[in-house]
């Protein structure tokens, strides 16, 4: 296949990270989140930032403990990372190498989607590149596939059967991929994201087993859903998250 059509079930990706609501809906009131943890769809009609975290760059630790002050003067500047719909770019796989990830490989040049261009299916995938089973340990195919699936594969289509459909994990692992990659990029201290990548992983590892996320060693009082720890990540976008220019040699 000479051409494949690159469209994410969310809706338009294309150019830099957009979201999956319809236009003129403000991003920082409205935030469509699918059934995250197997339960009906939710809309939240609330400021993600508002309502976990003030609008401002901080781990969930201390959101979650109440630490609203700034932080004494210090060298290191918090980024909130980048979108599904930035890692999802075929033009943006450069940076999948600097955040310690490897982007799939795909029969065919995936280009930006016109009506004459068919859609990327997951067999066109012939390298799977970085997959989910090696990132988010006990993920496992919600089909009879027992293969690897790539971390670009739920950046694309988290709606896809293999994540268990619309109401399946497909939505909270496309957010925590993009953590994922944005805490291997953003790790200077002019651009740092407030997580690591083993902490990403503890989301996940918590929300798959509780269905709800508390910090380390903290106890919570009132530990986040999966959408909570969606409109915590989402939230973040593009908050300090200039990213290298590409260039060739």
């Amino acid at each position: 296949m000479d051409n494949n059509r690159f469209d994410s079930e969310q809706g338009a990706l294309h150019g830099e990270p957009q979201s999956a609501i319809a236009p003129g809906v403000n991003l920082a009131r409205r935030r469509l989140f699918r059934g995250a943890g197997g339960g009906a769809g939710v809309l939240l009609a609330v400021s993600a930032k508002s309502a976990l975290g003030g609008g401002v760059c901080r781990s969930p630790s201390a959101i979650m403990s109440g630490n609203t002050s700034p932080r004494p003067a210090s060298s290191t500047v918090c980024s909130g990372g980048r979108s599904p719909g930035f890692w999802v770019q075929p033009q943006h796989s450069p940076y999948w190498a600097p955040a310690g990830a490897t982007f799939p490989q795909v029969n065919g040049n995936i280009v930006t989607c016109t009506t004459a261009l068919q859609k990327v299916v997951f067999t066109d995938i012939t390298n799977q590149g970085t997959s989910l089973q090696s990132v988010f340990p006990g993920w496992t195919c919600k089909t009879q596939y027992q293969g690897s699936v790539s971390l670009w594969w739920v950046l694309n289509a988290p709606n896809d059967a293999i994540f268990g459909g619309a109401a399946g994990s497909g939505q909270l692992l496309r957010h925590l991929t993009a953590a994922w990659l944005n805490a291997g990029y953003f790790t200077s201290n002019s651009t740092r994201y407030p997580m690591t990548k083993a902490q990403v992983v503890d989301m996940w590892t918590q929300l798959s087993k509780t269905g709800m996320y508390c910090p380390g060693s903290m106890k919570c009082s009132k530990p986040w859903s999966p959408a909570e720890v969606i409109a915590y990540i989402s939230g973040m976008y593009d908050d300090n998250a200039a990213v290298d220019n590409l260039c060739k040699q």
